[in-house]
C-alpha cells in the first residue's frame, strides 16, 4: 500500500491550480471568496479595486460586523492569498490595462450587475472578444434569468431571508428571527461558484473555448435547503419545526443539558451497532440485555430516554467526554468559536490557517486539500492598489509608463486610508 506521507516528502508541494490566472474583479464577500478559494489552491489572483477600494474594506469600521483589536480580518478571510491593483477602468488608458489583464487571464471573476457590466462593457460577449478561451465566472443575487435578474443582492436578502434559512431556523411564534452570523451565506455560495470555476476550466482545457459560469445566493441556499424544499415540493407545507418529542426518535439521537450547561449532541444512526456502547458508556450496562433488539427499544424509547437524559444531566462536560469516547460513540459537544480554534482536529488539519503578519488571526481554510498537505496563507490581503506597480511590469508595462499612469490616476499603488486592511 502506497504511504502518503513518505510520497509527499519526495514531490513538491501540490497545488492544483498552479499556472492559472484569476482575475477577480468583485466587491464585498460572495464572489471574492471563490477567488480566494482558487488562491488557497494555487492560483494567481489580481484583484482589481476601484481607486477608492472595495466596500468590504468598511465593513469592520462602520460597525456591521465586530471590531477586534483595528485588524480587519474580514477582508483578510476574503481576500488572502492574492495580489492587487487599483484600478480606473473607465478611462481610455485604464481600458486598455483591463483588456490586457483579460488577456492574460484564464479566469474572470465578477459580481457586477447587469446594468453595470453594460456600461462598462463587461458583458461576456464584451470579454470572449479579448480572450476567446476565458472562464467568464458571476455571482450575484437572484439568478440571472427572470423579474429580479437585475436587482442587487446580499447574503441576508438573498441567501438567508429569500431562501429560507432564516424561516426555518426560526420559531413560528419567535418575538423576532433568528439572525445569520457575518457572511454565513456569501461564503458557502462562494465556494460553489469556486466548484463550478473548476469545471469551466475543465471544459475550457478540452474545447479551447469560454464559458459562463453563473451562481447566485439564492441558489446557494436552495442547496443548502433541498431537503426541506424537497418536502415542501411534496405536500406543499412548510417541513415541520417542532422539536422532537422524547420518544418520537432513537434515543441514541438528540440533544441533551449537561451539569455544567454544555449541549451535548448524539448522532448514532444505527442503533444496533452502537446500542451497547451508549449503555456501557452512560452506566446503564443492564439496558442491553433488558432491551436487545429493534422492536424492544422501539417500545421503550420514552423510557430509555429518561434514564439516558437523567444521567447526562448529572454529568459534567469533562465526564461524559471521556466515557462516550473510550466507548468510541459519535457525538459531539456545541462548541463556541474558541473551542472550534483549539478543537484538535482543526489544528491536526490546518482548517485555521495563521495568517503571516497577524501573530493570532487565524483564517479558515477553503474546504478541500490535496496529496493530504496543509493549506496556507501564502500572502496577506492587498493594500489599495499594493502591486500595482509589479502587475503592470508583468503585462509588459515600463516603469516610466507606470509612472505616468500613476501620476494620471489611471491606477492607484498603496495609499494612506482610514480604514485598516
Amino acid at each position: 500500500m502506497l504511504d502518503l506521507r513518505a510520497w509527499q516528502q519526495t514531490r513538491a508541494v501540490t497545488s492544483p491550480l498552479h499556472g492559472i490566472k484569476v482575475v477577480d474583479f468583485a466587491g464585498h464577500g460572495f464572489v471574492p471568496s471563490a477567488a480566494a478559494a482558487l488562491a488557497d489552491w494555487g492560483a494567481d489572483v489580481v484583484k482589481i479595486e476601484r481607486p477608492s477600494g472595495d466596500p468590504l474594506r468598511a465593513v469592520i469600521p462602520d460597525g456591521l460586523v465586530a471590531d477586534a483589536d483595528g485588524t480587519n480580518y474580514i477582508w483578510e478571510f476574503f481576500n488572502r492569498n492574492k495580489r492587487g491593483i487599483a484600478l480606473d477602468v473607465e478611462t481610455a488608458t485604464g481600458r486598455e490595462i483591463f483588456e490586457r489583464l483579460v488577456r492574460w487571464a484564464d479566469v474572470y471573476i465578477t459580481n457586477q450587475l447587469p446594468r453595470v457590466r453594460r456600461k462598462l462593457r463587461t458583458e461576456p460577449a464584451d470579454l470572449f472578444a479579448v480572450n476567446p478561451r476565458l472562464v467568464f465566472a458571476k455571482g450575484h443575487g437572484q439568478g440571472q434569468r427572470g423579474a429580479d435578474a437585475e436587482a442587487g443582492g446580499f447574503d441576508s436578502v438573498s441567501f438567508w431571508s429569500r431562501g429560507g434559512v432564516g424561516h426555518m431556523l426560526s420559531a413560528p411564534d419567535a418575538d423576532f428571527p433568528v439572525g445569520q452570523r457575518p457572511a454565513q451565506g456569501d461564503a458557502p455560495s462562494g465556494m460553489f461558484l469556486a466548484a463550478g470555476i473548476c469545471a469551466a476550466l475543465v471544459h475550457a482545457a478540452r474545447t479551447g473555448e469560454g464559458i459562463v459560469v453563473d451562481t447566485s445566493l439564492l441558489g446557494g441556499a436552495m442547496w443548502v435547503m433541498a431537503p426541506d424544499l424537497a418536502y415542501s415540493s411534496i405536500t406543499g407545507d412548510d417541513p415541520p419545526r417542532r422539536r422532537p418529542q422524547p420518544g418520537d426518535r432513537s434515543p441514541l439521537v438528540g440533544q441533551h443539558r449537561t451539569a455544567d450547561g454544555r449541549w451535548l449532541s448524539l448522532s448514532m444512526l444505527d442503533e444496533d451497532r452502537y446500542w451497547a456502547q451508549v449503555c456501557r458508556a452512560l452506566g446503564y450496562p443492564g439496558l442491553v440485555e433488558q432491551f436487545p433488539d429493534a422492536d424492544t427499544r422501539i417500545a421503550n424509547r420514552l423510557h430509555i430516554y429518561e434514564q439516558f437524559d437523567a444521567t447526562i444531566r448529572r454529568s459534567t462536560h469533562d465526564e461524559l467526554d471521556a466515557a462516550l469516547r473510550a466507548e468510541g460513540c459519535i457525538f459531539s459537544f456545541y462548541a463556541s468559536p474558541p473551542e472550534v480554534l483549539a478543537d484538535g482536529a482543526t489544528v491536526a488539519n490546518g482548517y485555521a490557517m495563521p495568517h503571516p503578519s497577524h501573530p493570532t488571526l487565524r483564517l479558515s481554510a477553503a474546504p478541500a486539500q490535496f496529496d493530504d498537505e496543509l493549506p496556507r496563507v501564502r500572502r496577506p490581503a492587498p493594500a489599495i492598489g499594493e502591486h500595482t506597480r509589479e502587475i503592470l511590469a508583468e503585462l509588459g508595462y515600463p516603469s516610466d509608463e507606470i509612472e505616468q499612469f500613476l501620476a494620471d490616476g489611471t491606477v492607484v499603488t498603496t495609499v494612506e486610508t482610514s480604514t485598516p486592511r
